[in-house]
Parts: structure tokens; C-alpha cells; sequence
């Protein structure tokens, strides 16, 4: 009792174990959910900062409200609200545990005065037949039953719901948890994306907010990618298919569209994104009375002149400065290296700028004698982007919000409801005398002894 009291004058311990404080912050934190919702977060924010005056671009940056679950300032919100349940809890626990592990008294002066006429039975048996007969109604509809006698009566007693008065701290271990989950989920999870061109694989990520590359531990390959689209142009519908490989073997496979992710280890993929890209380079050669056709990515190797020389797609662009489709090729033969563009329409930009190949001899696809290079085509493929991200905190937070529900159901739909019966005898006959109380819900305990009536009068419950 007295560190109660001693509780109750510290200040600090006041002021955390205040109801105005919890209402105060989940006020705040609900109106943050609501900026947070409105604003668009992380990188979906970028557009949305460019559209704002700098000046307001800066307040917003400065106060992370673009990463609002990570800024510095939601997160002490969420410590703050989390010592208050703390300290709520601690501060009326007592109390609570008082009340449930309390004594029923049937006999208390005053519990059996002025009930309603239903509630004041008579029998022809005898007190104690009666009591035995009553004791096993109470037993039916409530439960265990505590009986106390004395020489001229018995008082009997049940109860049922003594553990709605905990519903209150199951709510807080709820919210606590949630919290919990959160900052698992915040400082072991991860976010981040990654593109894989149709046919392609990756092993690795680029986190969230320029944080660097991140190996995943085993490959994604995209099998296959298609999109649809609407008459306007805009995209209807785009799915990927996607294997996931560890030490060449394929472990798992699945189809991953829009809002239908995959997971992987403990890793979920979402559809995100997805982008056209030059695909396979397609290079006539002519050289030493033949002409051969081959097909070659960006980075891949092949070989010419009977092995003597290795040929490299170092890069393929679309549109080169303007000058069409083009692919910078390499090769390299013994101790000799040179590199050159090879354009799809040589011919034209020739004949608009003469000369050009001499002059710009990086133009002249035939520095390689006695080969010539010609670009027959640059077949477009498809990337699919993937966001990535891992929250080990998924299942912590799931649990906070079963006991969330539990913690809600148990504080406003349940009820602590003490039944006592009092058995004398008065005018020559027994009097059975029904009476209740409950910490909620007084209609529930008025149905309760109403069917606690019926059943001793072996009327229908």
C-alpha cells in the first residue's frame, strides 16, 4: 500500500500512468497513420517531393514524413506509448487482482433485500434438501459452488467470468506486441528490388535508400514474362514466372503477378514493375568468302577466324545518338585488341555525313580485316522488377492482434457475474432467495438467474 502511494506522488510515474496521455497518443499516432496513408512513402515519394516548393520539400525531408514508420519522431511516439501501457497496466494490476481473487459473501447484510418477487422461491422440502437441489442448478449454469451454513440457513454461491477483469491487459499486450513486431520487422527485415530481364537471373538486391547490394543466398530466374494490354496503350496485365534455384538446382517454382507475391525462404517477392530493354544482338559477318549470322547478348563472347579471335558484345543501344539501333562489339585476338560501333542503318548515316567512318574510326565495323560487321537487328526483351523485402516480425505482430481481439472480446463482451442464493425457512416453508451481482452487463446477469430459476423449478432453460 504504501508504494502505491509512493507511485502515485512520483511525478514521473503520474504522468506515464495517465489515461489523458494514452488517449493524447493514440490520437497522434492515428492522425500520423493518416498523413502516412495520404503522403506517398519511400520511394513512391520521390514524384511527389519534386511537385512541392523547396521550401516545403525540405520541411517534409527534414521531418521524414516520407518515411514516416522510421522517422526518429514516430518511433519515440511509439516508446512513449509503450511505457504508458507499461505503467497503466503495473499501476491498476492490483486493484484487478484484488478483485478477482476476492471472496464471494453470500451472507453480506443488505445482498437479499428488496428483490423482485421472481427471485424469492418457495419449497415444501427442507432447508437442506433445497440447498442440495439448488447447489446442483448452480453447478449446471455457472459452475463450481461455494456453500457456507449456519444453524437456520445456507448460503451458496458460483460465479463465472472473474477473468474479464484481466481484458484490459490483454488489449495492452496486444498493442505491446504489435510494437514488438514492428521493430523486429524494423531493424531484421529488409526492403529492397531487383530487375531480371526475361530469360536472365540475379542473386542479389539493392536495398532500400542507396544502402548497397544485398546477396539473397540463392538465385531468382525469370522463366518467362508477359504483359497485356488495354486498347488505350495502358498496361492490363503483367505476370512473371519465376524459379528459384540453390546450387543449380530449382527448389521452387511460381507465377507472381500484380498483389499475388511469392514467397521463398522466408523472402516475399512482389510484382512491381517491369521495363523494355535491347535483347539479343543480331550480327551479320562477312569475311574470307562467307557470311555467318550470330546472336549474342550484352556480355557474351563468341568466336571468329577459325577460334582466332574472341568477339564480345560489350553494349547494345537503341537509339545511339540519335543514329538508330547499335552494338559496340570487342575483340580480341592474341596480343591485338580493338573495339567499334556496328549501326543497323550504316548506309544512311554515310551517306548524310561522308567521310564518317574514316573520320571517326570507332564508326568503321570493318576494323577487323578481313571482316566486316553488320547489324541486322536488336530484338527487344522485357525486365520484370521485383520488390523484395523480409519482415520477421509478420508473426509477432499477427499474434499482438489475436490478442488484440481476445483482449476486446474478453473487456466488453464478457462479464464477472456472482450469483448467491440464501435457503431459510419463513412462515413454515423454505425460502430460496436468488440474488447477483456483476461488474458489466447487468442484463446478462438478470437473463442468468432467470434461467438458474427456471432450472430449479425444472422449467425449460
Amino acid at each position: 500500500m504504501q508504494e502505491e502511494k509512493t507511485k502515485s506522488k512520483n511525478p514521473v510515474w503520474s504522468f506515464f500512468s495517465s489515461v489523458r496521455l494514452t488517449i493524447a497518443l493514440l490520437i497522434i499516432i492515428a492522425l500520423a497513420a493518416v498523413v502516412g496513408t495520404v503522403i506517398p512513402q519511400q520511394e513512391a515519394a520521390s514524384e511527389t517531393l519534386q511537385k512541392l516548393p523547396p521550401a516545403l520539400a525540405g520541411i517534409v525531408k527534414a521531418l521524414q514524413v516520407t518515411d514516416l514508420y522510421r522517422s526518429p519522431w514516430f518511433l519515440l511516439l511509439m516508446g512513449l506509448l509503450t511505457a504508458n501501457l507499461v505503467v497503466c497496466s503495473l499501476n491498476r494490476l492490483p486493484v484487478s487482482l484484488r478483485l478477482y481473487r476476492r471472496k464471494p459473501e453470500p451472507d453480506r447484510p443488505g445482498l437479499y433485500e428488496d428483490l423482485p418477487a421472481e427471485r424469492v422461491l418457495a419449497a415444501e422440502g427442507s432447508v437442506e434438501d433445497e440447498a442440495a437441489r439448488m447447489e446442483q442448478v448452480l453447478k449446471k449454469a455457472l459452475g463450481a459452488v461455494e456453500r457456507k451454513q449456519a444453524d437456520q440457513a445456507v448460503w451458496l454461491s458460483a460465479h463465472r467470468g472473474a477473468w474479464s477483469y484481466f481484458g484490459v491487459y490483454v488489449i495492452h499486450a496486444g498493442v505491446l506486441v504489435i510494437i514488438l513486431g514492428a521493430v523486429i520487422g524494423s531493424i531484421l527485415g529488409f526492403d529492397g528490388h531487383v530487375n531480371i530481364p526475361e530469360g536472365g537471373s540475379a542473386d542479389a538486391i539493392e536495398l532500400r535508400d542507396g544502402k548497397g547490394a544485398m546477396k539473397l543466398g540463392f538465385d531468382v530466374r525469370c522463366d518467362d514474362f508477359n504483359v497485356e494490354f488495354y486498347d488505350s496503350g495502358m498496361p492490363k496485365l503483367y505476370r512473371s514466372d519465376l524459379s528459384f534455384l540453390k546450387g543449380g538446382e530449382i527448389r521452387a517454382r511460381g507465377v507472381l503477378m500484380v498483389n499475388h507475391p511469392l514467397e521463398f525462404e522466408g523472402i516475399r517477392f512482389y510484382q512491381s514493375t517491369y521495363g523494355a530493354v535491347p535483347g539479343e544482338a543480331v550480327l551479320a559477318i562477312e569475311g574470307r568468302g562467307q557470311k555467318t549470322v550470330k546472336r549474342a547478348r550484352q556480355g557474351e563472347r563468341f568466336a571468329i577466324d577459325g577460334g582466332k579471335a574472341q568477339v564480345e558484345i560489350l553494349r547494345i543501344e537503341g537509339n545511339l545518338m540519335r543514329m538508330g539501333p547499335a552494338v559496340k562489339v570487342g575483340i580480341t585476338a592474341g596480343d591485338k585488341a580493338l573495339s567499334f560501333w556496328v549501326f543497323k542503318f550504316i548506309e544512311a548515316i554515310e551517306e548524310q555525313n561522308p567521310g564518317i567512318t574514316s573520320q571517326v574510326p570507332q564508326f568503321n565495323a570493318g576494323l577487323y580485316k578481313p571482316y566486316r560487321f553488320g547489324l541486322e537487328e536488336i530484338e527487344t526483351s522485357f525486365y520484370t522488377g521485383l520488390k523484395v523485402n523480409r519482415d520477421p516480425g509478420v508473426p509477432v505482430v499477427g499474434a499482438g492482434a489475436f490478442l488484440l481481439v481476445a483482449g476486446f472480446l474478453l473487456t466488453f463482451f464478457s462479464s464477472h457475474r456472482q450469483v448467491f442464493v440464501r435457503v431459510d425457512r419463513r412462515h413454515g416453508k423454505t425460502r430460496l432467495s436468488v440474488a447477483g451481482r456483476c461488474n458489466r452487463d447487468t442484463v446478462k446477469l438478470d437473463r442468468e438467474m432467470g434461467r438458474i430459476v427456471r432450472l430449479y423449478r425444472g422449467e425449460t432453460a
